[in-house]
């Protein structure tokens, strides 16, 4: 996929933070199990040492976690499929090619992965719901910034969970960044 120069693994955050002190890193990928005890901390420690760094985190995550580590500046929380290891491999690609700006020029060389949304129809205001989902706002924040209720919200985000197949926000942030709908 052209990403094998490009790409390092480490063995825990101590060798991270020390790579990080080196030289520009774009991308860090980590399981959310390996963030632990606190993801949240974790994007916020990526992020002050290097504040051009995006951080993508992948594995089961509830979805007040993958919340929280957007909000804390996480680009995203790839939810890991479990019956197709060529999808997640496509997934993780993908991922890091859309966090890493660098690595922009060999998204053709990625195989798409099978898409649910293609042909979907947002309108412009579920859109903006989504963006600021993707924000970690709430439904009032939202509302405010849109001059509109908060009821007002709560129904374009349920047309939008319907039409994404979406069980929650999490869900729903998680394939509008998936499907590039969001950034």
């Amino acid at each position: 996929m052209g990403l094998a120069q490009a790409v390092k693994s480490v063995e825990g955050s101590p060798e991270l933070f020390l790579e990080l002190g080196r030289r520009q890193v774009d991308v860090v990928l980590v399981d959310v199990a390996l963030a632990a005890p606190d993801p949240v901390k974790f994007v916020k420690t990526v992020r002050a040492r290097s504040p051009r760094t995006g951080v993508l985190l992948s594995g089961a995550a509830d979805p007040r976690t993958a919340a929280m580590v957007v909000a804390a500046g996480a680009r995203g929380v790839i939810r890991t499929p479990s019956n197709n290891s060529d999808d997640l491999l496509v997934a993780l690609a993908q991922a890091i090619m859309f966090a890493s700006p660098s690595l922009q020029r060999v998204t053709e060389t990625v195989p798409r992965q099978r898409s649910t949304l293609q042909g979907m129809k947002l309108t412009e205001r579920e859109l903006q719901v989504l963006r600021g989902m993707s924000e970690g706002k709430s439904n009032a924040e939202i509302g405010r910034d849109l001059f509109v209720s908060e009821d007002t919200v709560k129904t374009h985000a349920r047309r939008m969970f319907r039409k994404l197949g979406a069980r929650d926000r999490a869900h729903a942030v998680a394939e509008a960044f998936r499907s590039g709908l969001v950034c």
